[in-house]
C-alpha cells in the first residue's frame, strides 16, 4: 500500500466567526473600517474591512467559491497583519478593501467540513460548489457586440457597486484547487515574478501543478502559470465556429476584473490555486514510455467508466431531489462532465503536442486528481438525496436510499482506489495562508515598484 499522511489543517473559521473578528477589528484600530454593503440572496451579510490609505486600491476577494474557504483565512491573516504591523502598511502604498466571505451562502453550505477530520472522504462528503448561475467571478453585468448580462447574484451585485466607488488596480482572487499541487492564474504575465512564484510553495513543501491545464484550452504564460480568461476571451471563443473549448458552458457575466477594468484601465486580476491535498508526483516531469495522447485516453476512459457507473441511480434520484441549488447542480453537471470529456479526447486526437511523451505528472492528474473531482459532485447527489428521503414517502424513500446505497458503493470503491495508489498528504491551513499571502505582496510590491520606475 503506498503510504499516506494525513495531517491537520487546524482549523477554517466558518462564515460567523470572520464577520465577528472583523468587526472586532474596527473596534480596536482607528485606522481599520467595518462595512456592510448588502445582503445575500439567503440573507447573509456581504461585508468590507479596509485598511490602508495609499493611492491605489486593492481588493481583497476571498471565498468567490464556496468550497474554497482558505482565502478568507488569508484575508484575516492579512488583515489583521496589516492592522497591527505599521512598517508593513506604511510601505505599501495601496488601500486594502477585504471580503473575507464574498459568497456566504455556499460557505456556510461547506461548513461541515470546517472542523475536520480533514480527508477526502469528509471534504467530498460535505463539498458545495453552486452552478455557474450563482457563482460570483461569473455574474458579473457585461455588455459587448449585442450580448448583455445583468442578472447578478445579490452578492455580486454588491462586489459590483464597491468596484465602482473603490475602483481597484489590484484584484486578488482567492482560490483553491482541491487535490493535486500549486498553480498561478493572472490576467497577464508578470514575468519577473515568474520564477519567485514558482519557488514560493516549494520553500512549504507544496508541489507545483505540472499536471494538464485546468481546461485543455488554458493559456499558460509560463511553467504553472496561466491567463486567466477574461469575459472577452469567453465571449470571442463561444462566437468563434472553430471553438474547441467543449463543454457547453453558459456565457453568463464577467469576472472581477471585468468589472473592474470599467473604471480602472491598468488593472490585473491574479489568483494562487493551491491544494488542500497535495500529491509529490504532480509535480514529476519525467517522461513516460507513451505519449501525452494516451495518457489523456486511459484518464478520460476511467472518468467515463465512473460516470457510467452512477448514470441509473443518479437518474433515478434526479426528479425527488429538492429544487434546491445544490440538488440542480449535483443532478444536473454529469451531463457537462460527459459533454466535457469528449471534447478533450477529440483535442488530445488532433493536437500536435499530444503526440509527444506523457510525463508522470501528467498521469497522475488525469487518472487521479480528476476522477477525484468527480467525487466531489458525488457527495453533493449524495447530501440532496439525504435531503429529500427525510420528506418522502415510503416507495419514493425507497427509491432513494436504494440508489443512495448504490452511489454510496462507488464514492467509497473510487476513493479506495486513489488512497491505496497515490501517495498524498493534506496540508497544514498555515502554510497554505503563508504561500498565498507572500504571493499576494510580491505582486503588490512588483506593481508599487514598476509604477514608481
Amino acid at each position: 500500500m503506498a503510504r499516506r499522511v494525513d495531517s491537520p489543517l487546524r482549523v477554517v473559521f466558518p462564515v460567523r466567526k470572520h464577520r465577528e473578528r472583523n468587526r472586532a477589528l474596527e473596534d480596536e484600530h482607528e485606522h481599520v473600517t467595518y462595512e456592510e454593503l448588502g445582503e445575500s440572496a439567503d440573507g447573509n451579510p456581504i461585508w468590507a474591512a479596509t485598511v490602508g490609505e495609499g493611492s491605489r486600491t486593492a481588493l481583497m476577494l476571498g471565498a468567490p467559491h464556496p468550497n474554497e474557504p482558505i482565502g478568507s483565512m488569508t484575508v484575516d491573516f492579512l488583515l489583521h497583519e496589516l492592522a497591527t504591523n505599521d512598517e508593513l502598511r506604511a510601505s505599501l502604498d495601496y488601500e486594502f478593501v477585504c471580503v473575507p466571505v464574498a459568497d456566504p451562502d455556499g460557505v456556510r453550505r461547506n461548513e461541515g467540513w470546517f472542523d475536520g477530520p480533514f480527508t477526502l472522504s469528509n471534504y467530498a462528503q460535505n463539498f458545495y460548489r453552486p452552478p455557474p448561475e450563482r457563482q460570483i467571478e461569473a455574474t458579473f453585468p457585461v455588455d459587448r457586440e449585442g450580448y448583455s448580462f445583468d442578472d447578478p447574484t445579490p452578492a455580486t451585485r454588491a462586489l459590483a457597486d464597491l468596484i465602482e466607488v473603490r475602483r481597484p488596480e489590484f484584484v486578488y482572487s482567492f482560490h483553491n484547487t482541491a487535490f493535486g499541487g500549486c498553480y498561478y492564474v493572472v490576467t497577464e504575465p508578470l514575468e519577473p515574478l515568474h520564477d519567485a512564484l514558482r519557488s514560493l510553495p516549494e520553500e512549504y513543501g507544496v508541489p507545483l501543478d505540472r499536471g494538464e491545464p485546468e481546461r485543455f484550452i488554458d493559456e499558460a504564460f509560463d511553467d504553472a502559470v496561466y491567463q486567466l480568461p477574461t469575459f472577452a476571451d469567453r465571449f470571442d471563443a463561444a462566437t468563434t465556429t472553430d471553438d474547441e473549448s467543449g463543454a457547453d458552458e453558459p456565457l453568463l457575466g464577467g469576472n472581477a476584473y471585468d468589472y473592474a477594468s470599467r473604471f480602472e484601465d491598468d488593472v490585473v486580476e491574479f489568483a494562487v490555486e493551491l491544494p488542500y491535498f497535495s500529491a509529490p508526483r504532480i509535480g514529476d516531469r519525467t517522461p513516460l514510455e507513451r505519449s501525452r495522447e494516451d495518457v489523456i485516453r486511459e484518464g478520460v476512459q476511467h472518468r467515463r467508466a465512473l460516470l457510467e457507473e452512477i448514470a441509473d441511480p443518479v437518474d433515478a434520484v434526479a426528479e425527488h431531489l429538492p429544487d434546491t441549488p445544490m440538488a440542480r447542480e449535483a443532478a444536473g453537471v454529469f451531463g457537462y462532465f460527459e459533454d466535457e470529456l469528449e471534447a478533450k479526447l477529440d483535442w488530445a486526437k488532433s493536437a500536435p503536442e499530444t503526440d509527444e511523451p506523457g510525463t508522470v505528472a501528467q498521469h497522475v492528474d488525469e487518472r487521479f486528481i480528476r476522477q477525484y473531482h468527480l467525487l466531489t459532485y458525488l457527495g453533493m447527489v449524495l447530501r440532496s438525496v439525504d435531503h429529500a428521503a427525510m420528506s418522502a414517502d415510503d416507495e419514493v424513500r425507497d427509491t432513494l436510499l436504494n440508489a443512495k446505497g448504490t452511489l454510496e458503493d462507488v464514492f467509497h470503491d473510487r476513493l479506495e482506489e486513489i488512497r491505496t495508489e497515490l501517495d498524498y498528504e493534506t496540508i497544514p491551513i498555515w502554510k497554505l495562508v503563508a504561500i498565498q499571502a507572500r504571493a499576494g505582496l510580491i505582486c503588490l510590491d512588483y506593481r508599487q515598484r514598476k509604477r514608481g520606475a
